[in-house]
């Protein structure tokens, strides 16, 4: 839960989902967004439209 709390605040802050990933130690995007999926009930890119931030494609 740890790795995604960092996930979302890097989103908050404008990091690509590429990035936050990365950043928050899992092995890729797909791994991220499978455990992120799962764990809130939509896909990251989701929630950042729900939360009314920015692209979630950017790099």
């Amino acid at each position: 839960m740890r790795r995604l709390d960092l996930v979302k605040t890097l989103l908050i802050h404008g990091h690509s989902l590429v990035n936050a990933a990365l950043s928050a130690g899992f092995t890729d995007q797909s791994h991220m967004s499978r455990h992120f999926s799962k764990t809130y009930g939509l896909a990251p890119s989701r929630w950042l439209k729900i939360r009314g931030i920015g692209s979630a494609i950017t790099p």
